[in-house]
């Protein structure tokens, strides 16, 4: 390896005839490999001659200096030697970029570098290789400008791309990838080649045009609404939605849910959910898949096979607006009616709802001016029919009347016979019942006397026990008396002031005391 001495002005020329660049000695060099005349090199190799000649020895020793090869090999060599080694081998065998297919796991920017983690990983999710890359300072305004114009989106983690980069190792920070270039095409069609791996899972299934099959129907009054919560597109759609809510003309139930990121998919299994469980109770019309502006790579986050799966499932006709004119999901795809924006699907659905009322208002005054029309014609029918109808009654009545005289006098006479004849039933059935009733009463009334005369007898002798129990008891009271007691042998003993004094502690706190008897009463004086 022959190292150049390259000002910065001319980098872009020694490029462009074969020199390459190392990021660890920060210097221009001539591959290993290079198979054409170094002569072309000749302006920056004067005061590197020397140290290409230095260079080849190295890579010969594996990096060894004077001192360095001096020591005893079975000892083992050092981590520098065997690290240079490597560093070396990667040179000759990747002497220039490579293009590499990788998926970005992060992704941050310092002090004007962007530093990413690559990787990639099997069918089974599984990481089978991971390294670092950089794209320094002088290349990443123009390759990520490049990248979000043709693709519409930033360079982001979860993107897989295919990028040009030239091999680094560095003795002490390890392997990483130098990144020249990018290609937003490969990304592109990544997706759209994931896209279509759904759709033909969806096909083989039997499943694709199932939302499809399904009728949209004539009058909205119950329609679900799935969308991020601070997309721009809902407040355009709540705009009008709201306005027709407000007039009791639809009803809107909304469920939130991300669009992007790795909680897109349990987001709107969550919202798919939630919306089907209310649709058992209270079934919505259709529901609403709504999102709204965004770049064209933020769409592979809705191509989701599980989702779509759901959607192609589901027993209610969908529409979506997710807000791209010409790039599909498989969201929108699958569903039932597909709009550019969320403007326009409310628009549809306003218009859907102005277009069946102005039909039943038409409908309306049709059959309005068509009822007033056959009311007319049954009017005058009617008023000929009365005229018929009173003319034709006239006749019949008197008719019938003389017919019925005859038939009316003998049921008044049938009448008045049985009349008379349940008269005197009743009369008979009256005395029966007055001499049973009085009879009953007359034993009530015995009855009731012997009753009231046991109940005063009763009470006559309760009330006797009473008194003379309190006659007992007041005799009890009384012989429980202070002289009742001195007759029974006891005495009162009393301070000077003629209280009583109950215990042996008072008495010691009295000089004299007075006991009295039933017979008397004594003084004595208290020897402490």
């Amino acid at each position: 390896m022959v190292l150049l001495d390259v000002p910065f002005v001319e980098k872009d020329h020694a490029k462009s005839l074969g020199a390459r660049w190392d990021a660890v000695s920060k210097r221009w060099y001539i591959p290993d490999n290079f198979d054409g005349d170094q002569d072309v090199f000749s302006r920056w190799i004067s005061n590197t001659k020397k140290n290409s000649a230095a260079s080849s020895t190295d890579q010969i020793s594996f990096g060894l200096d004077s001192e360095t090869q001096q020591t005893d090999p079975d000892k083992g060599r050092k981590l520098s030697e065997v690290l240079f080694s490597v560093q070396n081998s990667l040179r000759q065998s990747f002497p220039g970029a490579v293009w590499v297919i990788a998926e970005v796991t992060n992704l941050n920017t310092r002090r004007g570098h962007v530093y990413l983690e690559l990787s990639e990983t099997n069918e089974q999710g599984q990481v089978i290789a991971s390294c670092r890359a950089m794209i320094w300072q002088s290349q990443a305004e123009r390759l990520l400008t490049r990248f979000a114009t043709e693709t519409g989106s930033e360079l982001n983690s979860g993107q897989k791309v295919l990028l040009l980069a030239e091999v680094n190792f560095h003795a002490q920070y390890g392997f990483s990838l130098v990144i020249q270039d990018l290609d937003p095409s490969y990304t592109l069609g990544e997706l759209e080649q994931k896209l279509n791996e759904i759709r033909q899972k969806l096909v083989k299934k039997g499943i694709y045009q199932n939302n499809k099959q399904l009728t949209l129907p004539a009058d909205f009054f119950r329609i679900a609404v799935i969308a991020p919560p601070e997309a721009a597109g809902l407040g355009d759609f709540r705009a009008d939605a709201d306005l027709l809510q407000k007039n009791n003309l639809c009803e809107f139930k909304y469920f939130y849910s991300t669009f992007q990121g790795e909680a897109t998919e349990p987001e709107l299994k969550a919202a798919l959910d939630a919306v089907m469980s209310l649709h058992q109770t209270m079934p919505y019309d259709v529901l609403v898949i709504i999102r709204g502006g965004g770049a064209k790579l933020d769409l592979s986050h809705l191509n989701i096979e599980s989702i779509s799966e759901a959607l192609c499932n589901l027993p209610l006709p969908v529409m979506t607006g997710i807000g791209h004119e010409r790039d599909n999901t498989i969201l929108d795809e699958v569903a039932n009616t597909r709009f550019d924006t969320p403007s326009k699907v409310i628009g549809y659905i306003q218009s859907q709802i102005v277009s069946q009322a102005r039909a039943a208002q038409q409908n309306w005054s049709t059959i309005e001016k068509s009822s007033q029309i056959l009311i007319q014609g049954i009017s005058n029918k009617i008023n000929q029919l009365q005229s018929s109808v009173i003319n034709n009654s006239q006749a019949l009545t008197y008719k019938w009347q003389k017919r019925l005289e005859p038939i009316n006098s003998e049921i008044s006479r049938l009448a008045q016979t049985r009349v008379n004849r349940i008269n005197q039933e009743l009369d008979v059935t009256k005395q029966k019942i007055n001499a049973s009733v009085k009879q009953k009463m007359e034993v009530a009334q015995i009855e009731l006397e012997q009753l009231n005369s046991t109940i005063n007898e009763r009470t006559f002798r309760t009330i006797e026990m009473q008194r003379q129990q309190i006659i007992q008891s007041i005799s009890f009271i009384l012989s429980s008396g202070p002289k009742s007691q001195l007759n029974r042998g006891f005495s009162i003993t009393k301070d000077s002031d003629g209280k009583p004094i109950t215990t042996a502690k008072d008495a010691a706190k009295q000089k004299t005391v007075e006991i009295e008897f039933t017979d008397g009463s004594i003084r004595a004086d208290i020897q402490k």
